[in-house]
C-alpha cells in the first residue's frame, strides 16, 4: 500500500522506514512540529510543590519530552507522586525519563482517565496536567469536582505546516496515496482542513489508520468511511493495522 505519514519528526522517518521494511511505499509529509510552551519555565516551581499523594498527568509524548528536558537542564528529578500517562507511548516516554508508578488507562480518551480508580477521591490532592496549547478540557473540571486542586502547565506548543497553494494535497494525489496514518486528533483536523472542496471527496475515500477510539470517532464525524483503530500509536500497532487491511484486500 501507499500510506501517507504525517506525524512529526523523528517519528515520521522511523515509521516510514518500518513501513518500507514491511513492503509498503510510504509517502513522508510531516505536518507538525513542536516548540516550547509559554508556561514551561514555571514547570520546576510547579513540580516542586507536588507531594507523594498528588498526581501528574502527561497527555502526550511531547509533554514528557519538553518537561524532562527542562528538568535535566536544571539538574532536577521528577518528584515522587502518582503519574498518569495518556496512552502506552506516553507511558514509555515517562519510564524512559526515570519515572515510576505510572498508570496508563485502557481507554486513552479523557473519559478513560477520569474513570481511573485512583482519581475518584481527591480531596486535599493536587493534580498537575502537562499538556500542549489547548485540549483535554474534560479532565480538569471533573477532577476539581472530586476535590482536587488542578493546575495546567502548557509545556509545548504545536506548529502545523501550512499549504497556502494547495500543493501538498496535489502531491499526495500524484503519489497515489491510498491510505493515511494519523496519530492525533489535531493532525486529523489539519489534514482535513488542508484539502480544498474539490479534494475532500478524494481525501475522505482514503483508508484511515488512527491510534484510538477518540480519533476514530472524530474521523467518522468528518466523513471518513474507512477507519481502522490501531489501538496504539507505535509503529508496530500502526503497521499491524495496515497489514491486516492489506491481507483482507487480497482475500
Amino acid at each position: 500500500m501507499t500510506p501517507l505519514v504525517v506525524r512529526p519528526e523523528p517519528q515520521n522517518q522511523a515509521l516510514c522506514r518500518a513501513l518500507a521494511e514491511a513492503g509498503h511505499r510510504p509517502v513522508a509529509s510531516p505536518l507538525l512540529s513542536f516548540g516550547e510552551g509559554a508556561e514551561l519555565p514555571r514547570l520546576p516551581e510547579l513540580l516542586g510543590t507536588v507531594s507523594p499523594r498528588d498526581y501528574v498527568i502527561a497527555v502526550s509524548v511531547p509533554a514528557v519530552t519538553f518537561a524532562d528536558n527542562v528538568l535535566k537542564r536544571q539538574g532536577l528529578a521528577w518528584p515522587a507522586c502518582g503519574y498518569v500517562a495518556v496512552g502506552e507511548t506516553t507511558g514509555r516516554a515517562l519510564a524512559a525519563a526515570g519515572v515510576t508508578g505510572i498508570t496508563v488507562p485502557e481507554d486513552p480518551r479523557s473519559e478513560g482517565i477520569i474513570s481511573l480508580p485512583g482519581l475518584q477521591r481527591l480531596a486535599g490532592c493536587r493534580v498537575l496536567i502537562l499538556r500542549g496549547d489547548g485540549g483535554r478540557h474534560l479532565i480538569a473540571p471533573t477532577l476539581a469536582e472530586r476535590g482536587a486542586q488542578v493546575d495546567y502547565c502548557e509545556v509545548y506548543r504545536r506548529h502545523y505546516r501550512p499549504d497556502p497553494d494547495g500543493s501538498l494535497v496535489k502531491n499526495w494525489q500524484s503519489a497515489g496515496v491510498d491510505s493515511i496514518i494519523v496519530t492525533s486528533g489535531g493532525l486529523l483536523t489539519h489534514v482535513f482542513q488542508l484539502a480544498t472542496a474539490q479534494a475532500k471527496e478524494w481525501l475522505l475515500s482514503r483508508l484511515l489508520i488512527v491510534p484510538s477510539i477518540r480519533v476514530a470517532d472524530s474521523a467518522r464525524e468528518l466523513g471518513f468511511t474507512q477507519v481502522i483503530n490501531a489501538e496504539g500509536a507505535s509503529s508496530q500497532a500502526l503497521i499491524a493495522a495496515l497489514d491486516e487491511r492489506k491481507r483482507n484486500d487480497r482475500q
